[in-house]
């Protein structure tokens, strides 16, 4: 039964964030894309939306309505200029505001052109905190644009009497139009999008981590499920090319034959010789760990039955013999068409396999079957029986009447908490005994970084480039030395003949 102790390792982010690297690139590369998409239509809007760029300057003048100067003078003194900085600031606000502007329309005879629109496109700026005003004004068309900014320049002076009571304006540049590219490409809007998506990305790993946590620490097993692990089996991505057994000298091979040695001394100190291989979900590498622990028991010397149970989901035929005749299988006992005697089939040395297959007409774990392997069993030292996911075919109880003993098979990396706990509680509540389990398809988290060191397509690694070109060039000047050599003992032959 599980535990209700939860436990949390900062490991655990890192190595799910590793496990999900394929889903982060996918979801790079796609914000990358949109990054582009987005950068393309901002251009496009840009293009759709072209405008110019109408600049004028002006220049504060601190004069009455009289005409004279603040200090009553014909031509401006210091203090008049000292003035007309200081009124620059109160001016730029009077040149935005409405009144200046409705003026600025109704001088230019503008028509479908409202206060707002201008307000919007209109900036000013006081330059280097002197009287001077610089005035940018954008606009959908060049005339347009050049009218309003010439009748803004033309009606500030009297407004600015009106309300400031003080000051005037001098044109120091007239308008002048320039067109304005409308869109631009931004490359930082791809690199952000290449971001964006990475962190949804990076986010969906970690949301698994929490809502559908998956076997990645062998001990937990123990800890939470109370389950012995008799073995673990070292992930080989060689393995599937050497089914149904390991090859020789891997790891995984070694793993099996010290879990299959391991599983045998349990049982027979048990004083059991039959178990139930079975396991949470399917793939998780069960039918294959049955036909590595069966051969390497039958080479102890122990003659082994392998039967498979799995009568929805037949492998073990397939992966020893191929094509294996109706006749030959446990269907045609099932159907009364052969002996139980013709089933049997020599796989190698002590071990024999009791084959099933697909057929049209399934069978099934009925009373006459399970007396069938009962009767084949009692001439075999140790038998082991493949079957479905105990979770999910509920004639692996049925099985019971055959042996209690159960060997469950996990995979790490794969397996998800959850399911381990039901199918635990399931075995419980069924009476069965579970003699340990065993994980395959363990990967260290050194494994694992040096996976995520693959993913790289495109940069391949610079010191084995340089060691690769080493060795063209070594094998090169190797080339040339043997061919100097050649050359020197060939003329050396040639100027003994000749003194001869």
């Amino acid at each position: 039964m599980k535990n209700d102790e939860q436990v949390f390792r900062v490991s655990n982010l890192f190595y799910y964030i590793l496990r999900g690297r394929r889903l982060i690139i996918i979801f790079a590369i796609i914000g990358f894309i949109a990054g582009i998409i987005l950068s393309g239509v901002a251009y496009l809007r840009g293009e759709m939306s072209k405008e110019y760029q109408i600049t004028s300057s002006i220049a504060i003048i601190a004069q009455t309505r009289s005409g004279n100067y603040a200090s009553n003078g014909s031509n401006p003194g210091s203090d008049d200029v000292k003035l007309a900085q200081e009124i620059t600031d109160s001016a730029i606000y009077i040149l935005r505001s409405d009144r200046t502007l409705r003026a600025a329309i109704e001088a230019a005879g503008l028509t479908g052109v409202s206060v707002a629109d201008i307000k919007k496109n209109l900036q000013l700026s006081q330059y280097n905190e002197t009287q001077i005003i610089e005035i940018t004004l954008y606009w959908r068309s060049n005339t347009e644009g050049i009218r309003v900014l010439e009748a803004i320049n033309q009606v500030s002076g009297e407004v600015l009497l009106e309300t400031l009571k003080i000051g005037n304006v001098s044109v120091v540049n007239t308008p002048d139009a320039h067109y304005i590219v409308g869109g631009s490409v931004s490359m930082s809007t791809w690199i952000l999008g290449a971001f964006g998506g990475a962190a949804i990305a990076m986010g969906i790993c970690i949301l698994k981590l929490f809502l559908a946590p998956v076997l990645t620490h062998v001990k937990d097993v123990e800890r939470f499920y109370t389950m012995k692990v008799l073995g673990t089996i070292p992930y080989d991505k060689k393995f599937p090319e050497s089914i149904p057994f390991a090859a020789d000298g891997t790891k995984a091979q070694k793993a099996n034959i010290s879990l299959a040695h391991i599983l045998s001394s349990r049982m027979e100190a048990a004083e059991r010789n039959k178990v139930i291989v079975t396991s949470s979900i399917h793939n998780e590498g069960r039918t294959t760990l049955s036909a590595n622990i069966a051969r390497h028991i039958a080479e102890s010397g122990v003659k082994t039955l392998l039967v498979d149970c799995d009568f929805k989901n037949p492998r073990l035929s397939t992966m020893f013999d191929g094509q294996i005749p109706y006749e030959n299988t446990l269907n045609a006992v099932y159907f009364g068409d052969a002996d139980e005697t013709d089933a049997i089939r020599h796989v190698t040395g002590c071990l024999d396999l009791l084959p099933a297959i697909i057929s049209d007409e399934p069978i099934s774990l009925n009373d006459a079957m399970l007396d069938v392997i009962n009767k084949i069993s009692e001439n075999y030292g140790f038998v082991i029986l493949d079957c479905a996911p105990i979770g999910m075919d509920a004639e692996v109880v049925k099985l019971k009447r055959v042996t209690d003993t159960v060997l469950l098979t996990l995979k790490f990396d794969y397996t998800e908490l959850e399911n381990v706990d039901e199918t635990t509680k399931l075995m419980w509540e069924s009476g069965f005994k579970t003699i340990g389990c065993a994980v395959t398809s363990v990967k260290t988290f050194r494994d694992i970084l040096l996976e995520a060191q693959k993913i790289s397509l495109f940069i391949k690694n610079p010191l084995k480039r340089a060691e690769k070109e080493a060795k063209k060039a070594n094998k090169k000047a190797g080339k040339k030395d043997k061919k100097a050599k050649k050359s020197k003992r060939k003329s050396k032959k040639d100027r003994t003949s000749e003194a001869e």
